[in-house]
């Protein structure tokens, strides 16, 4: 069963700039907006960030040149610039990576870096693999095996979480480390394939929450969005997460939007904090 235009046609995408700007002049109050930039560290206040798709902010088009999908302007990361008073080196994060890729994410991260944000475990899990398996008909036999095989693999994802943390961590010796979890993607009872990657993404958050314990390091913390998102999947009278029901295989699909990114993700790192320290 594939998500139907009469389940969906309340979605309303919203990720344009100008959108953007209203929601920070909104929620922010008028905070500085310090200027982006990257491969420069600026000093005591520098940023990077990394992950993978949601760090990149592929749920919000129009995307910087090349294969990684970065959102040009509606990024959690350069909206977190604009809402807090760190300085963004840069967004190094790529649609598609894993945990084996962050060790190659971590040029531009040094003993000045003073915040990691990270975002990374969804592709380890099995995600891209359940929801093709699924996507067709939730009730298969192919959709319960790749759930299975999705569900094993997250149990053992704590000790390499925890790892990859750590490894951020000694890159970063001066640096808080904020890892951020994974919003729940579709309202509740909407469609059973929605019900599915729900009950995933929060077996995988209780894995990020795991692993961020493993880490043992003080510096290593963990934002959980998922508050921030409630009322707010696909599906809701306001999606915070995109989705096209005339084009399932769109490139923004089941990623945060511009809203999602700005009163989703940066949200909840204000709510913790992060972006006054």
């Amino acid at each position: 069963m594939t998500p139907s235009t009469s389940a969906l046609q309340r979605l309303r995408l919203s990720s344009r700039v100008a959108a953007v700007g209203l929601l920070a002049a909104l929620f922010l109050g008028g905070a500085a907006s310090p200027a982006l930039a990257h491969g420069t560290d600026s000093g005591a206040r520098s940023y990077v960030a990394l992950g993978d798709s949601f760090t990149a902010g592929q749920g919000a088009p129009p995307y910087e040149a090349g294969p990684c999908l970065r959102s040009k302007y509606s990024s959690y990361p350069k909206i977190a610039a604009l809402a807090g008073s760190y300085h963004l080196v840069s967004n190094n994060a790529c649609s598609g990576a894993s945990l084996s890729d962050i060790a190659g994410q971590l040029a531009g991260v040094s003993s000045s870096t003073r915040l990691v944000t990270v975002t990374i475990g969804g592709i380890d899990a099995g995600s891209n693999a359940v929801l093709a398996a699924c996507a067709p008909n939730p009730a298969s036999d192919l959709c319960r095996a790749t759930v299975d095989i999705s569900l094993g693999t997250i149990a053992a994802l704590p000790p390499r979480l925890a790892a990859t943390y750590a490894g951020i961590a000694a890159a970063a010796p001066q640096a808080r480390v904020v890892v951020l979890n994974y919003p729940r993607l579709f309202q509740p009872g909407l469609l059973p394939l929605g019900d599915l990657v729900n009950s995933g993404t929060d077996a995988l958050n209780a894995a990020i929450a795991a692993g961020v314990a493993g880490a043992a390091d003080p510096r290593v913390t963990l934002v959980d969005v998922t508050q921030e998102f409630t009322n707010h999947g696909i599906g809701a009278r306001l999606p915070f997460v995109a989705y096209d029901p005339a084009n399932p295989t769109a490139a923004p699909n089941f990623h945060p939007n511009a809203l999602g990114n700005a009163l989703g993700y940066v949200r909840a790192l204000r709510q913790d904090g992060i972006l006054t320290r």
